[in-house]
């Protein structure tokens, strides 16, 4: 046997099935992040009977289940202030800067120096909370407009008949089942329902040629920050510490971060990027796969894994170095790892527009404006005013090929480099309130999502 023979695919034959309907809606949103919580809650408000697909156990994606439980910039206006506040009522909410005055200029707080434009690092731009009580919030939302939920399922194909999803199949621990509806929301931020209905995309990649690698959050809890700091003063990057470390053949290996694609600085394992949580003692964590990999977790499942198992074994490492040489960390414990790897970049669906770095940068102004936004320039920061006021055309939200499917968050039809602009936790949810809007509006009056008039900014 040749070797191409002894390596060739194999494969199994499926026998057909009958996949039961169990549900028709107005509107189907796959993917229970921020931007499909934002799409889902507007568009049961706006009186569509409306359906959200969840493959985890809670909503909110990684902002809540993934421990990424921090909100940069200026809050949009709309679901992103109404979760903060509902949080904030409650003392869910924390201002870290507010409450260590010195945490902007400490080279190991994640938003430090250079990784973030002044105007986003003042004392009431950053806000903390609790990610659990976040996804609370999150449910209660759903559940007082009105909108289901199906947790747990997961999304794996969709029926097309003439270029229009009929349903979308899920499998559940019921085994595999359908469910019908008019207008369909990809938010899974990988592209898998635009993948999966045969709509265009172009694989995630940036100027290297592979997607943003992927992070796993984690978190301690009894961290002495007051001793941390203290120490600090004599030791700001841990470089004695790990010295100390190195010389008992005690130091895992460094690797650090390309800092050129993190605005330069002290990147690198296992020098820890932190920032302080909503209770006191905790500490989140960010632990990002390394770039020489080239993972594309969005599309190789391998990759995914290998992330998975190496990005937690760094984690083990670098928390046995802070507990055992760095002040502060002595009796810190380590809390939760977050259940999933966050996928910072997947499949980028290709719309009836596609947003590009040169559209935000020019500030560029759109007839059929969706949503207009405003946040730093992250590739323009020399000199001058470093933000940037730019509209999302409704274009972008229009799946090219597929006529009643919507995109949302990092799901819109955009590039790398307007990626590197238009994700997060408040713009995500923004996205999805436009795309979740939108489709009730074209359910109401009987139209394609593309035959439906949008010219008012949210």
């Amino acid at each position: 046997m040749s070797f191409v023979e002894r390596t060739q695919m194999k494969y199994v034959t499926v026998p057909a099935v009958k996949v039961p309907v169990i549900m028709e809606a107005d509107v189907v949103v796959v993917g229970g992040g921020p931007a499909g919580v934002g799409a889902a809650v507007s568009a049961a408000r706006s009186g569509a009977n409306t359906v959200l697909i969840e493959r985890h156990g809670c909503l909110g994606g990684m902002f809540t289940n993934g421990l990424m439980c921090v909100s940069v910039g200026e809050l949009p206006k709309g679901a992103p202030t109404e979760i903060l506040e509902r949080l904030g009522k409650d003392g869910y909410v924390e201002n870290p800067i507010k409450k260590y005055p010195g945490l902007s200029a400490n080279p190991l707080f994640h938003y430090h120096g250079p990784n973030l434009a002044p105007g986003y690092r003042g004392p009431s731009k950053i806000a903390t909370f609790d990610p659990y009580m976040a996804a609370h919030v999150m449910t209660e939302m759903m559940q007082e407009a009105g909108a289901a939920v199906k947790l747990r399922s997961l999304f794996v194909d969709a029926e097309i008949e003439e270029s229009r999803i009929q349903a979308v199949i899920t499998e559940d621990a019921s085994g595999r089942r359908a469910i019908a509806g008019k207008v369909f929301l990809d938010a899974t931020g990988r592209g898998d329902v635009v993948a999966r209905s045969g709509g265009p995309y172009v694989s995630a990649g940036n100027e290297l040629g592979f997607p943003i690698p992927p992070g796993l959050m984690w978190k301690l809890s009894n961290v002495d920050y007051e001793r941390l700091f203290k120490y600090q003063e004599e030791d700001p990057l841990l470089e004695k510490a790990m010295a100390r470390a190195g010389a008992n053949n005690d130091l895992p290996r460094y690797r650090p971060k390309r800092t050129e694609d993190y605005g330069g600085g002290y990147a690198g394992h296992p020098r820890p990027e932190m920032c302080p949580m909503v209770y006191t003692g905790d500490m989140l964590l960010w632990a990002p796969a390394v770039y020489d990999w080239k993972l594309d977790c969005a599309e190789r499942a391998e990759d995914l894994t290998r992330a998975e198992v190496e990005i937690r074994k760094e984690i083990v490492t670098e928390l046995n170095f802070l507990t055992k040489y760095v002040p502060g960390f002595e009796h810190a414990r380590l809390a939760a790892i977050g259940p999933f790897v966050g996928i910072r970049e997947g499949r980028h669906p290709v719309g009836e527009h596609v947003m590009t770095y040169e559209d935000i940068r020019n500030e560029r102004r759109f007839e059929d404006a969706a949503l207009r936004l405003t946040t730093w320039d992250r590739m323009n920061m020399e000199g001058g005013n470093p933000f940037v006021t730019f509209d999302v055309p409704y274009r972008s939200f229009l799946s090219k090929g597929v006529d009643n499917l919507l995109l949302a968050g990092d799901n819109l039809s955009m590039t790398h480099e307007a990626l590197l602009h238009i994700r997060g936790f408040g713009t995500a949810l923004r996205t999805g309130e436009v795309a979740g809007t939108a489709a009730a509006q074209a359910v109401k009056q009987g139209v394609m999502p593309r035959k439906l008039e949008w010219n008012v900014p949210l």
